[in-house]
């Protein structure tokens, strides 16, 4: 599940200006924030040489679960063999019923055995977040390889999210049916935790068999700060740009940005966001009719109850109008 279309059209399109606003984005940020109840955070940063230079921030070094936001390393992965000239995106794979994603996943009911380029699986995995995409290029790629290059995407603190579980594996271990087996994983060293993976999860799923806890992010999940997604973002800017092989996936990005945006002030915005009953998360790459790009990542999680959408639609707008406010 991605964030709806209401919030960035909330977020990112005119907002009306407040009477005597605050000058100072980031109390802004915070005040908005503090309408959502858990551990939120906040980062615009505007991208220099290549680089993301922070801008406005709330708690941007510390961990979030970002969800299906992870699949921004895979994307990556796959940008970096096909720039190598290892891979190509007309490459195609076969689908098995074995990496079939959790539901609700398209390509589940697509027939086994249908060839599908790796640029399908690209454009389903970011644009509607398709699991069965999802799990099918982490096998194709390697779970390894893309740990590799989350850490060469500048994620600050790899070993969160090693092995990097698939979506087959983040649902397995948050089975209330199996008791949680996540939290018995979770006590594994990393040696450990591949072996569990690899014994318990590698044949067919049964996923109506599974009762999966929303809640347990803390069990089983992928993670990141927002400075860490920024960098994700970056870099994917940098290795899809119009002379590269793998120009084809900044387009994937945009292909569903969650923004009925003027195109004239924003040229290109490329969207992955993450959401589960009690975590929304949202990381948007972004390019200025002035030529400048920036990102924008968002985080939400709610120990204690659901992430209201509705609510950080609310936020989001606040928020969005000041740093709008902020650049000018």
């Amino acid at each position: 599940m991605v964030l709806s279309s209401l919030l960035l059209a909330a977020a990112l399109c005119a907002v009306a200006p407040e009477t005597n606003p605050p000058t100072d984005v980031n109390v802004v940020v915070e005040t908005a924030l503090a309408t959502l109840p858990g551990h939120t955070g906040f980062l615009f940063c505007e991208l220099q040489a290549g680089v993301p230079r922070e801008l406005f921030a709330v708690r941007a070094d510390e961990r979030f679960a970002i969800g299906s936001s992870f699949k921004l390393f895979i994307l990556g992965t796959l940008a970096d063999e096909v720039n190598a000239d290892r891979r190509a995106l007309d490459n195609v794979m076969l689908l098995e019923k074995r990496l079939e994603g959790p539901p609700h996943s398209e390509m589940a009911d697509w027939p086994t055995g249908s060839p599908v380029t790796l640029n399908t699986l690209a454009l389903k995995m970011i644009s509607i977040s398709d699991n069965t995409a999802t799990d099918h290029l982490l096998y194709l790629l390697g779970r390894q390889r893309v740990e590799q290059q989350m850490e060469a995407m500048g994620h600050s603190h790899p070993q969160w999210n090693r092995p990097l579980l698939s979506t087959r594996d983040m649902v397995e271990l948050r089975n209330r049916k199996a008791g949680l087996p996540g939290n018995e994983y979770n006590k594994l060293d990393e040696a450990g935790k591949r072996k569990f993976l690899a014994d318990h999860y590698s044949g067919v799923p049964n996923y109506e068999a599974l009762d999966f806890d929303t809640a347990a992010y803390d069990v089983a999940e992928w993670y990141a700060t927002p400075h860490d997604m920024a960098r994700a973002l970056a870099w994917l800017k940098t290795n899809t740009s119009a002379d590269e092989p793998a120009h084809l996936l900044r387009a994937v990005l945009a292909v569903d940005p969650k923004l009925p945006h003027d195109p004239v002030v924003w040229p290109y915005v490329g969207f992955k966001g993450g959401s589960e009953d009690q975590l929304l998360a949202g990381n948007w790459l972004l390019k200025n009719k002035s030529g400048r790009w920036y990102t924008l990542s968002v985080y939400w999680n709610n120990p204690d109850g659901k992430a209201d959408e509705k609510l950080l639609i609310a936020a989001l707008a606040t928020i969005f109008a000041a740093v709008e406010r902020g650049l000018k």
